[in-house]
């Protein structure tokens, strides 16, 4: 009976137990079935975007041309060498072999050395061409807040420690010649330094008494303590492998372009799956050498993408503008949305019409999309979408006047600059200041500006910064040193008579700056927007080197002076005060004032002498600060400056280009109340009458104002897009046809018999205006020549506006000397491309 129960006992286990697993395998049965059939798109969607990567590509800028369709900025092939890493794997695994078994075979012959000093380690490492390929780094401590930075002094040379306010510093021991003594000294550090032999192994050396390092510590003879890093070592073959391409690129074209460590290292890292750029901007026979010298199977492949091309240079480069890094790629209709994205990157336009423009250039972007590898290597193309080219631009600027209209201003600028005495005490003080200051910047007190700039003053021949380090007295590196030269370069303190030498001299002053506005009266088109000083653009592309942008910055050459509004407008603003005081009724042209050269303590532009008795045309004929200072006291300050404003003088001109963070002043007693803390006098309202005091406008302002005044209109709209239609009337300016043609009359004869004679054309009648200003900048009182007009006087076609800007006081500039000369050419130039238009039509 008990047996029965037994056997009861464990059948009925054993149904359990079949019933169990039963269920438990079809669990896992249907477990595994949602998994492979409901499951399944999951999983390969899963795979994909582990497996996969998308790739964007910029499409090419549109073309900007000028009104007549001349290029202005199109595109041109960038020809480079880059490096496909995913064709390095068993290079890179067979160096780090080799660079293993040199780390072990150095530490071995080291440990059996006990007592090392630090020179002797550095020879002994520096025997080995890895060692001296990738150099020997030293790191240590010190006391930030004592303000003595750690000093290393290497074969007689000290050498830049860097540091930062934590306390850490770092030095690269890299020139080693034999010949030379191997002593080396660190002071101002702690007792312990970390040495890093070209990344093979690491290793601790400990200062003595004798203020020496050694490898072991003085209390107790210990041999070395090296530590090798697998991690570090990789990246070093990796760098030794890439490096080694990099030779043969220099060595197929002689020169000598180098990899920078970190470069390798954030590419691997962020963009392993592109190929690697080593190096770009190659001409067309660099980029037939390496084709030809270049293995077809080698991981370095030559190719070509499309960067800015400016094939007038320098013209209008302030209303062109340049392209630079931030450009955003946009994703939207491109396949992959869901994939780790790589965008080669494109270019975003940074100034002038290319950033103004930067949406409508910029062209549509591509994406290939690739599998790769476990390790981020791409091997297989599944997808590509080809992008495409930007919309143009047509722009009114015609590139023959703009052209005309620099060059007379880069040749009225010369002729100011040839007539000047050197040296300028004046400007001395001034590079004084300028290099006080920088040094200031980079904590260099220990020399004066006078010492430092007499070293320059007196050496028989340019020198450069190890000069610097001993002529001059300067206690810092020759890294400092090149540093504080390259500074002082970029902020016109020196100059360097040959750009491929780093060997200065002290700057002469540099040729004074200039803007020129051309405008279409009827259209509002801007036919010329000059700017001089201007740059290369040419030189920003592909992108701005260090040595591009110092000169560009020496010469303050990205300041737009045409629209820039900072200059006091002078003599030109006299037309204000016209408008103003016989819209009030407080003179009429034909009254006579008297001008003694002096009115109430304010003297004017021909005292010692006198105007005597004049008329208004008259007084704008000769300039005559009196006539306008009596205008102003009948007129008063309210309404002067509610005059300029109608004219729009308290605002910029909007046109096609980005905003400047300066604006347009009209001064009034609130504003000086609030900049100066004083009250309006009646001195204040002179200066205005006459363009000066703290009125600030830009050569576009008063332009669209000479062409407000051959409209007969408030408000002048320009543009710098072509257009045909003309522009719309405005607000006149809402004086009687005898009191407009008074202040025309008196803009002619200025032209004929006045201030701006030399503006005078054979067969056009001209109405203009000069002016000069006295202004302060750079800590100097310096002049500005000013001319306004515009032409014909019946059925006005295109109004003017020309500055000429002092550097020193010694600039003796004059409006009708100085500006006046540069409108009269671009007037020529006009006139004379109408002409030759009007007779071509003929012919046809």
């Amino acid at each position: 009976m008990k047996k029965k129960n037994n056997k009861t006992y464990i059948k009925n286990n054993f149904i359990i137990f079949k019933v169990f697993y039963s269920i438990l395998f079809l669990t896992l049965i249907v477990f595994l079935s949602n998994l492979q059939l409901i499951k399944s798109d999951e999983f390969k969607n899963k795979e994909r975007v582990q497996g996969q990567r998308r790739i964007i590509k910029p499409g090419t800028r549109g073309d900007i041309i000028d009104r007549d369709g001349k290029l202005l900025i199109g595109n041109k092939p960038d020809f480079s060498a880059v490096i496909h890493l995913d064709l390095l794997k068993d290079e890179i695994f067979k160096e780090k072999i080799y660079l293993k078994k040199l780390a072990f075979d150095i530490r071995n012959k080291l440990s059996k050395q006990q007592n090392f000093s630090l020179d002797h380690f550095i020879s002994y490492c520096m025997e080995f061409t890895h060692v001296v390929e990738r150099n020997i780094r030293l790191s240590g401590e010190f006391n930030f807040e004592s303000g003595i930075i750690p000093k290393v002094l290497w074969q007689n040379n000290r050498i830049q420690a860097e540091y930062d306010k934590d306390g850490r510093w770092k030095s690269i021991i890299s020139n080693f010649e034999r010949a030379k003594s191997n002593f080396i000294q660190i002071s101002n550090t702690s007792s312990i330094l970390n040495v890093d032999v070209a990344g093979l192994f690491t290793t601790n050396f400990y200062k003595h008494s004798d203020n020496n390092f050694y490898s072991y510590r003085q209390s107790e003879l210990k041999g070395f303590n090296f530590r090798t890093d697998n991690f570090y070592l990789s990246w070093e073959a990796r760098f030794s492998v890439v490096k080694k391409y990099l030779n043969k690129i220099n060595e197929i074209l002689g020169k000598s372009f180098d990899l920078p460590y970190d470069q390798l290292r954030n590419h691997w890292n962020k963009r392993l799956v592109l190929p690697m750029e080593l190096v770009s901007g190659l001409d067309a026979k660099e980029y037939a050498l390496l084709i030809e010298g270049i293995n077809p199977n080698s991981p370095i492949q030559i190719q070509s993408s499309s960067i800015r091309h400016y094939p007038e240079k320098d013209l209008a480069s302030h209303v062109l503008g340049y392209v630079g890094s931030g450009y955003e790629a946009n994703t939207e209709g491109l396949s992959g949305n869901d994939l780790a994205t790589f965008e080669i990157k494109g270019k975003k336009g940074k100034s002038g019409i290319e950033k103004f423009y930067d949406n409508h250039l910029r062209g549509r972007d591509g994406s290939e999309i690739w599998r790769i590898n476990p390790i981020g290597l791409r091997y297989d193309q599944i997808f590509k979408q080809p992008s495409s080219k930007g919309k143009s631009v047509q722009l009114s600027i015609d590139l023959d006047l703009q052209k005309i209209a620099e060059s007379s201003l880069k040749e009225m600028s010369k002729r100011v600059a040839s007539h000047r005495n050197l040296p300028d005490a004046v400007w001395k003080e001034t590079l004084e200041r300028r290099t006080h200051k920088e040094l200031i910047k980079l904590n260099e007190n220990q020399i004066s500006p006078d010492i430092l700039l007499s070293a320059f003053k007196y050496a028989p021949f340019p020198i450069g910064a190890k000069d610097v380090t001993t002529v001059a007295g300067f206690k810092g590196t020759e890294k400092d040193a090149e540093k504080l030269l390259r500074l002082l370069y970029s902020k016109g303190v020196l100059d360097k008579p040959d750009q491929k030498q780093n060997k200065f001299v002290i700057s002469p002053p540099p040729n004074p700056p200039g803007a020129a506005v051309l405008l279409s009266v009827k259209t509002g088109e801007i036919l010329a927007l000059a700017s001089i000083p201007n740059y290369n653009l040419d030189n920003l592309s592909p992108k701005i080197s260090q040595n591009t942008y110092d000169k560009i910055e020496r010469q303050e050459a990205w300041l737009p002076r045409a629209w820039h509004p900072g200059y006091s407008p002078a003599s030109p603003f006299k037309l204000v005060t016209a408008v103003a005081a016989l819209k009030s009724k407080v003179v009429d042209p034909q009254m006579n004032l008297l001008c003694d050269g002096i009115y109430k303590g304010m003297i004017c532009h021909c005292y010692p002498g006198r105007h005597g008795e004049m008329d208004l045309r008259q007084a704008e004929a000769q300039s005559c600060n009196v006539y306008f200072f009596q205008l102003a006291e009948k007129l008063g300050e309210k309404a002067l400056i509610e005059e300029a404003k109608a004219f729009g003088m308290d605002r910029s001109p909007v046109i096609e280009l980005p905003s400047l963070r300066n604006s347009p002043n009209v001064p009034d007693p609130k504003w000086k109340k609030n900049r100066m803390g004083e009250n309006w006098a009646l001195e204040d309202t002179f200066n205005v009458a006459i363009g000066q005091g703290g009125l600030r406008q830009s050569p576009l302002q008063m332009a669209c104002f000479a062409a407000s005044l051959a409209r007969n209109e408030k408000i002048f709209k320009p543009t710098l897009i072509k257009k045909s239609k003309e522009l719309q009337k405005s607000d006149p300016i809402g004086l009687s046809e005898d009191d407009y043609n008074a202040i025309v009359d008196g803009m002619h004869l200025a032209t004929t018999n006045g201030t701006a004679k030399r503006c005078q054309l054979d067969g056009i009648e001209i109405a203009g205006k000069t002016g000069t200003a006295q202004w302060r900048n750079h800590n100097m009182k310096l002049s500005l020549a000013w001319f306004i007009g515009f032409a014909p006087i019946e059925n006005p076609e295109v109004a003017i506006a020309v500055l000429v800007e002092g550097i020193i006081p010694q600039d003796h500039i004059q409006g009708g000397l100085t500006a006046t000369p540069v409108a009269k050419d671009i007037f020529q130039a006009y006139f004379d491309k109408q002409n030759s238009k009007l007779a071509s039509s003929f012919k046809n």
